[in-house]
């Protein structure tokens, strides 16, 4: 069986392929072998596949794909994949199919008064922002704020979901510049006609410098902070005032005042080892710490002794880190240049990256891992994009390019979805992203 697809030679070369795929029904087309033309490329591809699957279902409707062969991403011709990889082309060619990753969808934008400059997307009720007019902001869903996070003095940094999972309250972390983080406490299931203003219920306090980043222990009970101060802080989360003073604060009502007691906690340790700003944590096990700096270095910490396990200098200045991909053992991070660089710590005897990505323009301000995939990264950067990438290519799998200024932040969630924040003072939401 021959098929032509979209090429610009009637006469070009052509090979013996099967089509397979993991989707499930209605994706999937018959494994016969066919003949297609050598100089196709990915749209080229699609375009077979797709005539294939309405030649099934007669109501078929067009859908982008992307291709591997032995378990990697096609992005260029055959041809020229085949060639580079020293596959032959006498044989049946097998030739995977999965749903291509790009948005598919662009919700109306979330305005904040002022650059938004950090986001979680970790609870599927619902996203944190964090923005630089001081505030906290939590969306049920786009242009939907439920509850603003009033407290603090300065820009917020960073902002982590601790506790989402109970149907009552959930507790949440913010960190700032004014030296502090502050701990909340709301129910994610209230719907006002009109934002709920929240005061935190424990400030901590320690840091000499602007906090820049917050991240949550898996089980809750604890948060690590990395400051300019150099240092990383570890507090605990809960709400009794056994580790810090009780003060008085004022709490907003109408026609009458209230008090409302609020606890400030005392850090419980101190991990030292940066020569210069801690820009980014990451708390992904009960034991590890991991900790991006400006001092060019990711370490990794032991959270019982406090000991800093090892080191990686890549040689840039980091703002960003995440940790996941196999085994949940990738290290990403992203700096003061335009690669995203990705480590291996399993491998030793080497610092050097195993991936590195290199199609943004600008410094990289975020980066993160896909909670289900152990492929899929994203990406944001001062270049004014957010970028979907696969392990299994070079190249970015999909550019969101929706903010028309600086993007200070990204985060993938409910799975199907990229959050993103940044100068041009908007929340953007792409979604019905296909992830396999």
């Amino acid at each position: 069986m021959e098929i032509d697809g979209d090429t610009n030679e009637d006469n070009s070369r052509r090979i013996q392929v099967r089509f397979v795929t993991k989707l499930k029904a209605p994706y999937k087309v018959p494994t016969t072998a066919i003949a297609i033309p050598s100089d196709l490329s990915r749209l080229g591809l699609s375009s077979i596949v797709n005539k294939l699957l309405q030649a099934v279902v007669s109501e078929w409707k067009t859908e982008a794909f992307d291709f591997l062969i032995n378990g990697e991403l096609v992005r260029m011709s055959l041809e020229q994949f085949l060639l580079a990889k020293g596959i032959s082309a006498e044989k049946i060619l097998e030739i995977e199919y999965i749903r291509a990753v790009a948005p598919r969808k662009e919700e109306e934008p979330s305005p904040h008064d002022d650059w938004v400059s950090a986001v979680d997307g970790s609870s599927p009720r619902f996203i944190l922002t964090g923005c630089c007019d001081g505030l906290g902001r939590v969306w049920k869903e786009a242009g939907l704020c439920t509850h603003i996070l009033e407290g603090h003095s300065d820009a917020i940094s960073s902002v982590s979901i601790i506790n989402s999972e109970a149907l009552g309250s959930v507790t949440v972390a913010t960190a700032s510049k004014d030296r502090t983080l502050r701990l909340w406490k709301f129910d994610a299931e209230d719907s006002n006609d009109h934002p709920a203003m929240i005061r935190a219920f424990k400030i901590l306090r320690g840091h000499n410098a602007s906090v820049h980043s917050v991240a949550a222990k898996t089980s809750g009970d604890m948060v690590c902070s990395g400051s300019w101060d150099c240092t990383i802080n570890l507090w605990r989360t809960n709400d009794s005032d056994t580790d810090g003073d009780v003060v008085s604060i004022k709490k907003r009502k109408v026609n009458s005042k209230a008090e409302q007691s609020q606890s400030e906690g005392e850090a419980v340790s101190m991990l030292v080892g940066h020569t210069q700003c801690v820009s980014s944590v990451v708390w992904p096990q009960h034991e590890t710490i991991y900790s991006a700096s400006w001092d060019h270095s990711v370490r990794q910490w032991d959270v019982e002794t406090g000991k800093d396990l090892s080191n990686i200098f890549c040689g840039k200045v980091l703002n960003c880190i995440d940790v996941g991909g196999e085994g949940s053992a990738l290290i990403a991070a992203g700096g003061s240049d335009p690669i995203l660089r990705i480590w291996d710590p399993r491998k030793p005897g080497t610092s050097a990256p195993v991936f590195q990505f290199s199609s943004h323009s600008s410094w990289i301000s975020a980066c993160k891992w896909h909670d289900r995939s152990s492929f899929h990264l994203l990406s944001s950067s001062y270049d004014g994009k957010v970028m979907l990438w696969d392990l299994r290519t070079a190249w970015p799998l999909s550019v969101l390019d929706t903010h028309k200024d600086k993007v200070l932040c990204a985060d993938w969630w409910k799975g199907d979805s990229v959050v993103s924040g940044g100068v041009d003072a908007q929340l953007r939401i792409c979604s019905d992203i296909s992830i396999p």
